[in-house]
């Protein structure tokens, strides 16, 4: 299980932050897996998606953790509700702990999902 002082840091960072563009048109209330990628060329991203990081080798599903390797590394940090929308869609997001995370994991079909921090062997 990820730290408290992990959960303290990931929340303090990313509670409040926009995600989304004119692809994604988020409710209040949508949950997600929320991911940052870092390209190598650009700017970072902090994105709210459907399905969970997954690792390039061993195809595993990740929580918590950072995927890198490619153009862009990508770092799994948990799972966030959206809790404000602007008109153009975009979502202002929260980061869920204890039972809230159990029930966002049940509704987004992964309630096995592994809540250790994956560490690259």
């Amino acid at each position: 299980m990820i730290d408290i002082e992990d959960q303290k840091d990931i929340a303090q960072e990313f509670n409040g932050k926009w995600v989304g563009d004119a692809r994604h048109k988020f409710k209040v209330g949508d949950v997600g897996f929320l991911l940052e990628l870092t390209p190598e060329v650009g700017q970072k991203r902090v994105e709210l998606r459907d399905s969970p990081v997954r690792t390039a080798g061993s195809l595993i599903d990740i929580l918590y953790g950072e995927v890198t390797g490619g153009r862009t590394s990508v770092e799994a940090l948990g799972a966030a509700k959206v809790v404000a929308v602007t008109p153009n869609g975009r979502g202002k997001v929260e980061t869920l702990w204890g039972a809230d995370l159990d029930a966002a994991l049940e509704e987004l079909g992964y309630p096995e999902i592994d809540r250790n921090p994956f560490v690259l062997r």
